[in-house]
């Protein structure tokens, strides 16, 4: 997904990054927040918001998957359905039988552009289990994306993303700009395309192998650590692969990027633009 538009060219900053959540705070008060009508009978809810292109999207889920899809239109789809809450393979040893509720979810519509909540759950037991899927306009920020147990999928979009995920996969797919993101057991597959100077990766896992896919001939500072795996990169960083840490340059330099799989791989891969792909139309 290329950006439409020219951005201005700068040093990189340096990128610092650690254990510590890297997400802005909660957005705050319950004050103007309002609940998604629920329909007379299913599961499942389904509500569609005007929405500025540019703008900013925040969603918190505590249980569940979250899809979220770039579209041609100046407004957000969300679609919310409660699933049967299975053990997944990372979870802790409790196990939760199958059950399922409706989803029950609120929005807040800021001058920046929406956040998107389950509400607080006052029952027995954990949370009920809510798969999201929505559709934003392909020029978006996607900040405070924080999941306790669930995976995440981005696609066809542009702007920024920041992330947390506290135990599931990260697969990011056609996106350009800047990615900050931090799992705590999880995979990370993430494709970023027309990587610009002002642009930043960092990926971070506490368990979990990091899969950073960049366009060839991209350019970028890199460091990579994997103390307990190692590093492998189809990019010339200057040293002979594999290896559990490297900095190095890719090209003539550029945006820094910094990953760091504390148990687990990393591998940098190189990718080729394909004729018809979307991303292409969208830098013209």
């Amino acid at each position: 997904m290329r950006k439409p538009f020219l951005k201005v060219s700068g040093t990189a900053a340096t990128v610092l990054f650690g254990a510590a959540c890297i997400i802005a705070p909660h957005p705050g008060e319950s004050t103007g927040w309002r609940t998604v009508s629920r329909p007379e009978t299913g599961n499942e809810i389904r509500e569609t918001i005007d929405f500025r292109t540019g703008g900013t999207l925040s969603l918190e889920n505590d249980f569940g998957d979250v899809v979220i899809t770039g579209w041609d239109r100046d407004s957000v789809r969300i679609i919310a359905k409660a699933v049967a809450s299975q053990a997944r393979p990372q979870r802790s040893a409790r196990e939760y039988g199958a059950r399922t509720s409706e989803p029950d979810v609120e929005i807040r519509e800021t001058d920046d552009g929406l956040l998107i909540r389950n509400r607080t759950f006052e029952g027995p037991g954990r949370p009920p289990e809510v798969a999201y899927e929505v559709r934003v306009p392909n020029s978006v920020r996607l900040t405070g994306i924080r999941i306790s147990e669930g995976n995440l999928s981005v696609a066809d979009v542009f702007g920024r993303l920041e992330a947390s995920l506290d135990q599931g996969d990260l697969k990011v797919a056609n996106y350009s700009g800047s990615v900050e993101a931090v799992i705590g057991t999880g995979e990370a597959d993430v494709e970023v395309l027309d990587l610009r100077e002002e642009d930043s990766i960092t990926i971070s896992s506490r368990k979990g192998d990091i899969v950073l896919r960049l366009e060839s001939g991209t350019g970028a500072i890199v460091e990579a650590d994997a103390p307990r795996g190692e590093v492998r990169s189809d990019f010339d960083l200057g040293v002979k692969m594999p290896v559990s840490t490297v900095k190095g340059w890719i090209g003539e330099g550029g945006p820094a990027i910094i990953l760091r799989a504390a148990d687990g791989r990393i591998e940098i891969v190189a990718v080729k633009r394909s004729a018809g792909d979307i991303r292409a139309a969208k830098g013209k």
